[in-house]
């Protein structure tokens, strides 16, 4: 097999997903649809997300992903030193969760022209992008927090915690900054509040993209 033929990680799992999904909606009316993917940090969100938007336009589905990371109050390195401040600033108030309901809602309209947030991360600072939803027929929201928001017909939560992803983290090249004891802190202040979402979770992935339905 060569190597463009290689599976990305998560094609598997997005596959499944698909399936259980088209079996779970097929005698539902609405044909406009949010999904959203959470977890901590490194459990597989993103590529989750994207896999599994990659599986549905191939199968012939319009579909858009908004990630949470662009929906952050501060940019990360001032998020960061937020934190270093003071610990109480970390949790999902630090995402403008209003406004991402707020394009979810957009999505539902079939709104054109909503202008949204862009994180720029090596000028630290967000910038701006024009979404246009007028011919999506499912948006995949994904982010830490993004099970908190009502307006999702499907929650996948990745169970994955940061201690199972330690050896991810560190490949990512990621453990320098994640791996400090401060960092970690942070990581088992957000597993306490993340933890919560598997409760409302349709879908449950474990730390070998294994699914299980909730």
């Amino acid at each position: 097999m060569s190597a463009d033929m290689v599976p990305a990680p998560g094609d598997a799992l997005a596959q499944q997903l698909l399936g259980s999904l088209q079996t779970r909606w097929e005698t539902h009316a609405r044909t406009r649809r949010v999904i959203g993917v959470a977890g901590e940090s490194g459990s597989g969100k993103s590529v989750t997300a994207d896999r599994l938007a990659h599986a549905c336009r191939a199968a012939g589905v319009q579909t858009m992903v908004l990630n949470q990371d662009n929906y952050f109050v501060r940019p990360p390195r001032t998020n960061h030193e937020y934190r270093e401040q003071d610990l109480a600033h970390v949790g999902p108030h630090e995402v403008n969760l209003a406004l991402l309901s707020e394009h979810i809602a957009a999505f539902r309209a079939r709104a054109n022209g909503v202008i949204a947030p862009l994180v720029d991360y090596p000028g630290n600072r967000f910038v701006t992008q024009t979404l246009n939803f007028a011919d999506a027929e499912l948006l995949i929201v994904e982010g830490t927090y993004v099970l908190m928001l009502e307006a999702l017909d499907a929650r996948v939560f990745m169970a994955a915690t940061h201690e199972e992803t330690y050896a991810q983290r560190v490949a990512r090249n990621r453990a320098a900054a994640e791996l400090s004891p401060f960092v970690t802190t942070v990581l088992g202040i957000e597993h306490r509040l993340i933890a919560p979402q598997r409760a409302v979770a349709d879908y449950i992935v474990d730390a070998q993209f294994r699914l299980t339905c909730a």
